[in-house]
């Protein structure tokens, strides 16, 4: 948030532009890009080993041998 506050302006500097300027860190800026990153590897690692998993219902080896 960037509040302005002025006092004592006289009627002819209404319509001027305002230039504001800031200082913002290198790591503040690549923080979202990291994070988006970050997610969209980690649901992939996730998707992929879920997809590895042997979810089927057939038979084990070890049901086989005992009969």
């Amino acid at each position: 948030m960037l509040t302005l506050t002025a006092r004592n302006i006289v009627d002819e500097m209404r319509d001027r532009e305002v230039i504001v300027s800031y200082d913002y860190p290198f790591l503040a800026g690549l923080r979202k890009p990291l994070v988006i990153c970050a997610s969209v590897s980690a649901l992939f690692v996730a998707a992929w080993a879920v997809g590895s998993l042997d979810v089927g219902i057939a038979g084990s080896k070890f049901a086989k041998r005992a009969s």
